[in-house]
């Protein structure tokens, strides 16, 4: 029988619902045929490796023909970024873009380039667990090298008590880096996942927000060519030298030459959270999660659709 009139089930790669392989197509979900330029916009989160990422393009970049841009360090260290400002970094780029085929990377919120009367460049990003991820950066800025930098750069000296609390003891005592509420200003943007998705409208800022996110998923859905993570390596290097060849063509061989040379900016600490700690938290991130578990199927459907044909022999 003709597996195009049949219904077959795939449930490995998808906890909250069946996928039907065969209706999966790698072209419909296909954003960098939308690109109308050669220009990988990656505005990375932060402590989900982006870093890693970064330095696997430029590797890359000498095979594949493109410039691993990056601009000066920015001014403006606001979580939303205005109207103005966010034109001064598209004309930039574009004025970069004369020369060739480049990549950006930079902390940013989702840009619009259309906005600007500029094509529309490929969008790509990474994720993480929110939890893992919001752990991950309460240990890094801890970590003596890294504080080091942010003294340097204007940040006060913490008490010692700052550097001894471990994360679940934060949270029972409220620190103000450690109460996670939509209403507590003090949430810096390392803290939001929905927020680099939704862009820099007023909404986008708020933590947790059911509005922030169904905007974040439709970016997703309609302007970003792949979203991956390195908890997914291997899917995440296939999908990207699949669906966007022209920056990541080789990705794989290049990055498994050499692992290490990409595992950076890591800094060793202990995940272990309390039972009523992470129970508390995954209501606290409870549209963060939801968030990244979107991604995350939205990544495994892109996996699927281009090697359903190998899986549908494997599980039929």
């Amino acid at each position: 029988m003709d597996h195009g009139s049949r219904v077959i089930y795939f449930n490995k790669f998808s906890s909250t619902k069946t996928v039907k392989l065969y209706t999966l197509n790698s072209n419909q979900l296909n954003n960098t045929v939308k690109a109308e330029i050669d220009v990988l916009f990656f505005n990375r989160l932060e402590k989900v490796g982006s870093q890693s990422l970064s330095v696997l393009l430029n590797v890359l970049s000498s095979r594949n023909g493109f410039v691993p841009y990056r601009n000066a360090p920015l001014k403006n260290t606001a979580m939303l970024t205005d109207f103005e400002d966010q034109r001064q970094i598209v004309e930039e780029i574009m004025d970069e873009y004369e020369m060739g085929a480049l990549s950006y990377v930079e902390h940013l919120n989702w840009i619009n380039f259309t906005e600007f009367d500029y094509g529309k460049p490929i969008y790509i990003n990474m994720v993480r667990h929110p939890i893992d991820k919001v752990i991950s950066a309460y240990n890094y800025i801890r970590h003596p090298a890294v504080f080091a930098f942010y003294l340097q750069n204007g940040h006060k000296m913490e008490e010692k008590e700052y550097f001894d609390t471990n994360f679940n003891d934060c949270i029972r005592q409220k620190r103000k880096e450690c109460i996670f509420d939509s209403h507590n200003t003090y949430n810096a943007d390392w803290r939001r996942f929905a927020m680099h998705f939704c862009g820099n409208l007023e909404i986008c800022q708020q933590f947790n927000s059911q509005t922030a996110t169904q905007i974040a998923k439709q970016n997703i859905e309609s302007e970003y060519a792949v979203v991956g993570s390195w908890e997914d390596t291997n899917i995440t290097l296939t999908v990207f030298e699949h669906y966007i060849p022209r920056f990541f063509r080789g990705a794989t061989k290049v990055f498994y030459s050499d692992p290490k040379r990409f595992h950076k900016n890591a800094t060793p600490h202990k995940n272990e959270l309390d039972p009523d700690i992470e129970a508390k938290l995954k209501v606290q991130f409870s549209f963060e999660i939801e968030l990244y578990n979107f991604c995350k199927q939205r990544l495994y459907k892109q996996y699927i659709a281009i090697k359903k044909e190998k899986l549908m022999k494997e599980f039929h």
